[in-house]
């Protein structure tokens, strides 16, 4: 057979000319499309619009005759598609299924939705990840007996003082402002007592503040311990940074980003350095679960620091921004009457910081500094409630397994 055979071969300008007209426009077809021979404009056209569109197709001229031009643009759309239909084009042949915009085939799910575990316990051992490890308990009864009896047994203050004067005297917290490192016991590891016994201290030292507040005294002690139980980390929190930053005070800026947490009234931790021990609060290691853990992972507790070092307070100062942080958000938190006698609480004080501006500083225009204080207030509430959304993660990936006979009081912690 000779391969040049034109029974079997024809040229390309031959192959042009037995290709019909476009049956719709006359220009030069394509093709058959949906069952007709047109151009790709037309076909365009006839998917576009056969479908039943949501407006009324009119003709141009009324009487159904128009004549479909051949760029196809300013043609009367009713009669382009009547022709369309009546050269055999049909909507039977669309194949909707290759519609990207009408795919009703579902999206498949990332490893971390199908896993139903997030990206970064993906690669951990699914053995670990799949147990239901034994939760551990931590019993804050005892604790709550001994804060029961300081509240029960008080603390006879000076009565020349004020409220916020008392309330200092019982934080004295200008005393670290002398201090060196080598002052404080160094915290090098933190596991399960670590963990207990910064609880114990935190929960007291808020307790032993707020006997020194006489009308707070005055209240029932199912109140009194319904308000420290609602805010005594909200209070440590701020006393923490507030008391890093008196140690800063006389310390050159160059050493500023060397500066670890103070703790207690005698522990110092350097959050770079120290190891900690979580087997007691989760089954995953440091490095997987870092992320949820402050000083690891989350360094948010160091962002109000430089708010309170621009600030610089007194100690009556630092002392008002403890109780209106600790006051105003168990306002919010409790409702009720507890909003109520905190806004009570919160006014008295306030009088005696306006005392305390006007008569000791000499102060009538003290606007400024309110808005500064009222800055890391609103600082540390903003980490706080970024802390309360990871934890609502953790919880939801089952990542801490540790329980509390008190649980509304660690709903920030873990």
């Amino acid at each position: 057979m000779n391969c040049h055979d034109s029974e079997y071969f024809q040229s390309p300008d031959q192959v042009e000319k037995d290709i019909p007209n476009c049956k719709v426009c006359g220009q030069p077809s394509h093709g058959i499309h949906f069952g007709a021979a047109t151009c790709r404009a037309c076909a365009a056209f006839f998917r576009r619009t056969a479908l039943g569109p949501k407006f009324v197709l009119k003709c141009r001229s009324g009487n159904g005759k128009c004549k479909v031009t051949s760029n196809g643009r300013v043609c009367c759309k009713m009669c382009r598609l009547e022709r369309c239909m009546k050269i055999g084009m049909d909507i039977k042949n669309f194949q909707l299924e290759r519609d990207p915009l009408r795919c009703t085939q579902k999206i498949t799910p990332s490893l971390a939705m199908f896993l139903g575990r997030p990206q970064f316990l993906i690669h951990c051992d699914p053995e670990t990840a799949s147990s239901s490890s034994k939760a551990t308990f931590i019993d804050l009864s005892e604790l709550l007996r001994h804060t029961t009896h300081i509240l029960e047994t008080g603390v006879k203050s000076k009565r020349q003082q004020n409220r916020l004067q008392k309330l200092s005297d019982a934080v004295d917290i200008n005393r670290f402002t002398n201090n060196l490192e080598e002052d404080f016991k160094l915290v090098n590891h933190i596991g399960l007592n670590e963990a207990v016994s910064m609880f114990e201290h935190d929960l007291l030292a808020v307790t032993n503040w707020l006997i020194h507040f006489e009308e707070f005294q005055d209240l029932s002690l199912d109140v009194r311990l319904t308000f420290i139980k609602s805010f005594w980390h909200l209070w440590n929190r701020l006393e923490k940074v507030g008391r890093t930053a008196m140690f800063m005070k006389n310390r050159p800026e160059s050493a500023w980003n060397e500066v670890p947490v103070l703790l207690a009234d005698n522990c110092v931790l350097d959050v770079r350095k120290v190891k900690l021990d979580i087997s007691w609060l989760s089954k995953y290691s440091v490095e997987q679960v870092g992320f949820y853990i402050e000083g690891v992972g989350d360094m948010s507790l160091f962002t109000p620091l430089q708010p309170i070092l621009d600030l610089a307070p007194t100690e009556v100062e630092l002392n008002y921004m403890l109780a209106e942080i600790s006051f105003s958000h168990a306002a919010k938190q409790l409702g009720g009457r507890y909003s109520e006698i905190a806004e009570n609480l919160l006014n008295l004080l306030a009088d005696d910081l306006h005392r305390y501006y006007m008569e000791e500083k000499g102060l009538t225009r003290y606007s400024d500094r309110i808005a500064k204080m009222m800055k890391v207030n609103n600082t540390i509430m903003r980490v706080l409630f970024e802390r309360k959304e990871k934890l609502e993660i953790a919880k939801t990936f089952d990542i801490f397994h540790v329980e509390y006979s008190e649980p509304e009081m660690f709903r920030y912690l873990s």
